[in-house]
């Protein structure tokens, strides 16, 4: 999926595993600061350290 600020949120919670809009939209916000082009550049523990970052931002 492109990293952008038009991202489609449901898609990335789907990709996420939640449904949660607002987390989702925390989520683009630390992909954008990373500054990769898509959320295939992630490795499996990149992206689970960044979905503890969107998930603790709501606490």
């Amino acid at each position: 999926m492109k990293i952008d600020e038009r991202m489609d949120l449901q898609e990335l919670a789907g990709q996420m595993g939640t449904e949660d809009s607002a987390e989702a939209a925390r989520m683009r916000d630390l992909l954008l600061e990373v500054g990769r082009e898509r959320t295939e550049d992630f490795s499996g523990e990149e992206w689970a350290e960044l979905l503890i970052q969107a998930g603790e931002q709501n606490k």
